[in-house]
């Protein structure tokens, strides 16, 4: 895995340095001892409620006050351990450096500049993208002081012992207190045994990967070494497919454990299947798979019935008077759903029994009743048939499956992930899953708010997000169109921004001038966008306008204003434009997200216009809110700080809110104070922002009163009062 030989190198460093020798990665101090985790666990895990404070840091640093150097400065390396398999976009190089760095400057020693260990080479090689439980981290410290603690309570010939036994290794630290739930027990297993355990810290995720993807059935899950011996087998066995190497949490072997991941697959790989079939060869009295590849059909049997093209209890009073049993119904619907349901486009999987795949195919033609043909195929559809080379064996977990000739599937989509699986050959490289989770890490407000934002969109086609500047709108905007999507893929996504001069002509349809003097009709950018998502209509397509308040709507969007209404998005409905008489309409498949800054005072002239054809989510500044200072706070952000630009800027938002003029739209919102990749925070930084970026805004606020704007800048920078 990429990037995983610098950060085992540097654990192998710990191993020998910390774990065998009792020793330090940054001094020469003897800091790694069972007395010095003894001292910890009386300040740390003896005290959990003692001098709380409003975050974990201020809290630790009280916690430790009283504590020796050494237990500070073991503090801080015990932070490099726990950080190390955390990737840069959990936490930045920078943000973990100076957060090691702040912890052991507690100890009041010095500290060697530009230490290897603390190398971005290093600090940005992680490989797990940890969450929000990861970086609070108080349970896991816990269990990192108390396992370290039986560790050097252990006799050092025991210790080798451990570290050049794994599965050994696993068991003592499952054993030890607080182990059980912890995600850093799977970061120490990974760090010093990688070829025996994965780089997944979730026991939730590693126990569902056993689950679905394990040969066996019934393999237990409630012992976690059980779990990881498992999913080795799992991937020794995966990794004969793939010689470059794989990962559980990438496509495609991600959509084998995870359901949500395959359903979206099988939409982006059959955009035009409403269902699949599961059809049985082996259920008559004959193979008949040799005969349907030859002639390219499928075919139900059951000759001697009439056309099935007619409702199932007409096909169930047939069987019931040819003596095929008193309640014949099981066999009537699936001659139904042959004659009727099976249509074109649909995937049928050829199965032989319940334990071996021989292929599978799309629809290619309607139902046929050829009252000529033999009895086998007297009822007949084409299929464009794609066979597997030799048959596949079904797992034995997976053999569960109905014995009937024909069953819908549609329902059981990882099975039919797992079957696609087992017939392709390895080389799918789509993009990887993108789920709310993924949308909702570094997102200042509830997961829940998310949820609510994606369905809007989903559901109703058309959303705006409004707020003041700063709420992080465009930020959002990409999130939940991913979400929508399915995936972090920017081809089904398309943004523009209005402003005055924008038209329809740019937007749908008009005359543009040629080379020659004349003109010719060009298609606009969302009437080649609908064209686009007309022919992938399973994959959903996000059309982004930023800015909408700004443009002439009625100008811009002309019929389509009606077309774009969610009840509204079918060839019904469609209209003939205004240069051309062709009919259009809207794909169903199409959603329009709208961005609009309540700051801009031509608001109220679109509103009214709007707000029939789309639902409306404000967006509001964060200062103050848990999630804004824990994101400031991972990043390395002072606590003072923190506070410091919480309480001046949520005091400017009130004064703004008050204001008659102005009032709540015309907030100031976050994400000027959200720090760039690689921007260290400080009171410079803070006093940087206000100066260039808040003021001027302030100023344009209140152009009239520019005593005023001094007085709150200065309030702001803390050298003055309003």
């Amino acid at each position: 895995m990429k990037n995983t030989e610098t950060i085992l190198a540097a654990a192998a460093e710990w191993r020998q340095r910390c774990l065998l020798k009792e020793g330090s990665l940054f001094s020469e101090r003897a800091l790694w001892t069972r007395t010095n985790f003894e001292e910890l666990r009386v300040l740390f895990v003896k005290r959990p409620e003692a001098d709380s404070g409003p975050s974990f840091l201020e809290k630790l640093e009280k916690q430790l006050r009283s504590g020796s150097p050494d237990a500070k400065c073991l503090w801080a390396e015990m932070t490099w351990v726990y950080l190390l398999i955390a990737n840069r976009q959990s936490r930045k190089p920078a943000n973990k450096r100076k957060l090691i760095v702040d912890i052991w400057n507690w100890s009041g020693r010095d500290f060697q500049d530009a230490h290897p260990l603390l190398d971005d080479t290093v600090l940005r090689a992680g490989v797990v993208h940890v969450g929000q439980r990861y970086n609070q981290g108080w349970m896991e410290f816990r269990f990192f002081i108390i396992s370290m603690l039986s560790w050097f309570s252990l006799e050092p010939d025991m210790r080798s012992e451990y570290v050049d036994r794994p599965w050994e290794f696993a068991s003592w630290l499952d054993s030890t207190e607080f182990a059980e739930g912890s995600m850093f027990r799977h970061a120490i297993l990974f760090l010093l045994f990688p070829d025996e355990f994965e780089s997944i810290i979730s026991g939730k995720a590693k126990k569902k990967i056993v689950t679905y993807l394990h040969d066996s059935a019934g393999v237990g899950t409630g012992n976690m070494v059980y779990v990881d011996k498992a999913i080795l087998a799992i991937r020794k066995r995966i990794q004969q497919e793939y010689e470059d190497g794989f990962h559980f949490y990438a496509r495609p072997v991600s959509e084998l454990w995870q359901p949500s991941q395959a359903d979206v697959w099988f939409r982006r790989r059959f955009s035009d299947a409403e269902r699949v079939w599961l059809m049985n060869v082996g259920a008559g009295d004959r193979d008949l798979w040799p005969a349907w590849l030859e002639r390219g059909i499928v075919t139900i049997g059951w000759g001697e019935l009439g056309d099935l093209g007619r409702s199932q209890q007409d096909i169930q009073n047939e069987l019931k008077s040819r003596g095929r049993g008193e309640k014949p119904s099981q066999r009537a619907h699936f001659l139904f759903n042959f004659g009727n349901e099976m249509k074109v486009g649909d995937i049928v999987i050829a199965v032989k029994g319940k334990k071996r795949l021989l292929g599978w195919g799309e629809v290619e033609g309607d139902y046929r009743y050829d009252s000529d043909a033999s009895w086998e195929f007297t009822h007949n559809r084409t299929v464009a048939w794609r066979p597997c080379e030799e048959p596949v064996s079904i797992p034995e977990r997976r053999r569960g499956i109905s014995s009937k000739r024909l069953t819908d599937f549609t329902p059981h989509k990882l099975w039919v992930r797992f079957a696609f699986w087992d017939m392709d050959r390895p080389g799918d490289t789509t993009l990887p899953i993108y789920t709310v989770e993924d949308a909702h890490e570094d997102l200042f407000f509830s997961r829940a708010r998310l949820e609510r934002l994606v369905t809007s969109l989903k559901n109703g086609k058309n959303l705006i997000l409004q707020g003041p500047p700063g709420t992080g709108k465009t930020f959002i905007a990409r999130r939940i169109a991913w979400c929508v999507i399915g995936y972090a893929d920017d081809d089904p996504i398309e943004m523009v921004q209005f402003h005055q001069s924008y038209a329809y002509e740019d937007f749908v349809q008009g005359f543009r001038p040629t080379k020659t003097g004349g003109f010719d009709l060009k298609d606009g950018v969302f009437h080649r966008f609908c064209q686009r998502a007309r022919k992938k209509p399973g994959t959903p397509h996000v059309f982004i306008i930023d800015e909408i308040n700004r443009g002439n709507l009625s100008r811009i969007f002309g019929e389509l204003l009606m077309l774009i209404e969610a009840d509204k998005r079918s060839e019904k409905y469609g209209l003939a434009l205004t240069y051309s008489d062709d009919r259009f309409h809207v794909p169903e498949n199409v959603h329009i997200l709208g961005m609009m800054n309540t700051a801009d005072r031509s608001l109220a002239l679109v509103d009214y216009a709007l707000r029939r054809r789309f639902a409306f989510e404000t967006l509001e500044p964060a200062y103050g809110t848990a999630e804004f200072e824990e994101y400031l706070e991972r990043n390395g952000t002072n606590p003072d700080l923190i506070r410091r630009i919480s309480e001046r800027m949520g005091e400017l938002n009130e004064k703004i809110r008050k204001d008659n003029e102005l009032g709540r739209g015309f907030e100031i919102g976050h994400s000027y104070f959200v720090p760039g990749e690689g921007e260290e925070t400080s009171d410079t930084w803070y006093e940087h922002v206000v100066d260039t970026q808040i003021e001027p805004l302030l100023r344009e606020y209140w152009f009239d009163s520019p005593t005023d704007v001094e007085a709150t800048v200065a309030r702001l920078k803390g050298n003055g009062a309003t």
